[in-house]
């Protein structure tokens, strides 16, 4: 009777041992696939636009551009750090983005693209922030970030290349 309570004792201990291991293999499985990488980002397909080198090289286009621009840089290189607990900042440079827009470009076309690119930041942070995001949600959301930037830039070369037209309207 000893000898078999002494089995099943031991038998306990050590399989208790062997679920704790696959669970903590899990875990690790999970942060690995939760990693996003500069090539997952490459792979997302979407159409992209580039603002126009008119545009660009002038020195007082949009100061607040450079600055969204360098942040989309960053997403493509995989660096999320901007959105990560960073709440507060990004509410005021989104604010700054909006309440500088030059007088050219300010039409309620690239406003509506702004709102836009504004709901995919706030998007993007929130999903960065969650204690255990998904690869493919993360993924999902940066493709829809990198969209909304691209059409802000597709809409913005339109509103200028309509203005370097010269159409004589006759009398």
């Amino acid at each position: 009777m000893k000898a078999l309570l002494y089995i099943t004792l031991f038998f306990c201990v050590f399989s208790c041992k062997e679920t704790d291991k696959t669970q903590e293999l899990e875990i690790e499985k999970e942060v690995i696939s939760s990693q996003i990488t500069k090539s997952d980002i490459a792979n997302l397909k979407y159409a992209q636009f580039l603002l126009d080198s008119k545009t660009r090289n002038s020195q007082e286009f949009w100061q607040k551009y450079a600055e969204l621009d360098d942040v989309v840089l960053r997403v493509n290189q995989a660096d999320l750090s901007f959105f990560k607990e960073n709440h507060e900042v990004l509410i005021a440079f989104i604010k700054d983005l909006i309440e500088t827009i030059p007088e050219e470009i300010n039409t309620p076309l690239i406003n509506a693209r702004l709102l836009a690119l504004e709901t995919q930041m706030l998007k993007l942070e929130g999903v960065v922030n969650l204690s255990n995001p998904e690869k493919k949600e993360v993924l999902l959301v940066v493709k829809d970030f990198l969209t909304a930037f691209s059409n802000l830039n597709l809409q913005i070369n339109k509103k200028i290349e309509k203005e370097s037209q010269n159409i004589v309207k006759p009398y």
